[in-house]
């Protein structure tokens, strides 16, 4: 059967349902491999870190905790099937295989990266898996329209495979590398941060000095645990004359990883957490409306209120961490 008799055989509506699914999917691939990040250890949104994310309580936890341990292989070989699901869909090349494919794709996605989503509609992977299912019930039906009442077998299939259906499933196969290969080539260089989030500086050094609690009066700050101390000790992230109101930056925690400093107003510092606590991945501040942003699934925390959750597939804050103000230099400081 040609490319064109697949289509013309097929009703609107699953011409309109494989069209859409086939180009999202392509697209969805490179889009990953476009992503200098995505690749990247430390990046805001590495594939190594949504994996861990995605392992936090949900069905999955034990696949993905085992993908976590080869993140770069996990995340090409994710990139690269999407994208030959998407051309199998669009070329008719082994269908129904692929319409299947992209159901275990997103069932798998429902149970992990999606799964905290509430209410579950929200959530995209729940109707992408019903998409793929509908396409696949479709298919079987029109063959056995075109078969008098009978359905190829899984050996039939197998047994019935022609010249032009391995050069079209080898066409898949390079064009899911070449896009593939292309996509990767053309993506930019890794971000050092993410939107909003500069690096600390000066760089860390040792130092003392007290804190204030919440709100003050000159030099002093808090984190985002309010804690007071007369003396600290700690490493330096940055001083207030480098940290202008409304701007933050990002550093490490050695017992937290990923953090960030902000300075909401004259008065006030506050440090957090950049993990999202849906996924994984690392939050970046939006300087505009002052919230913080995961870049994966959309949540928004909002640091002026303990960075709790105010939009998204979560409900719960960003992880707080205390930080001081030595009085007489400015200096905000990780006590340590």
């Amino acid at each position: 059967m040609s490319l064109s008799e697949g289509w013309l055989q097929m009703p609107w509506s699953l011409r309109l349902l494989r069209a859409f699914l086939g180009v999202t999917f392509v697209f969805a691939g490179a889009q990953k491999l476009f992503d200098p990040n995505f690749l990247k250890a430390g990046s805001p949104d590495y594939i190594g870190t949504q994996l861990r994310g995605f392992a936090q309580g949900t069905p999955v936890a034990p696949l993905m905790t085992f993908l976590a341990h080869v993140p770069v292989l996990t995340g090409i070989g994710i990139a690269v099937v999407e994208i030959a699901v998407g051309i199998g869909t669009l070329l008719g090349a082994g269908m129904l295989l692929a319409a299947i494919a992209g159901f275990a794709i997103n069932a798998t996605l429902l149970l992990s990266a999606t799964w905290h989503v509430h209410p579950y509609f929200l959530g995209s992977d729940s109707i992408y898996a019903v998409a793929w299912l509908a396409l696949a019930a479709g298919i079987v039906e029109v063959e056995r329209e075109h078969r008098g009442g009978r359905v190829a077998g899984p050996i039939e299939r197998i047994d019935g495979i022609g010249r032009r259906e391995l050069v079209r499933g080898g066409l898949v196969a390079g064009v899911a590398l070449v896009l593939a290969t292309g996509a990767r080539a053309l993506a930019g260089p890794p971000a050092k941060g993410a939107e909003g989030i500069g690096k600390s500086t000066p760089p860390p050094t040792r130092s003392g000095g007290s804190t204030g609690k919440g709100k003050f009066d000159g030099p002093v700050a808090s984190g985002g645990t309010t804690q007071t101390a007369t003396k600290a000790q700690g490493t330096v992230i940055t001083t207030l004359d480098q940290l202008p109101v409304g701007k933050a930056v990002g550093f490490s925690d050695p017992s937290v990883g990923p953090a960030v400093l902000l300075r909401l107003s004259n008065n006030e510092v506050l440090a957090y957490s950049r993990v999202c606590t849906h996924a994984g991945c690392l939050v970046g501040y939006d300087q505009g409306s002052q919230i913080l942003v995961c870049p994966c699934h959309g949540a928004e925390f909002d640091p002026a209120h303990g960075a709790e959750a105010i939009a998204g597939p979560t409900n719960t804050p960003l992880q707080s961490i205390r930080v001081v103000v030595d009085k007489s230099s400015g200096q905000v400081i990780l006590p340590g």
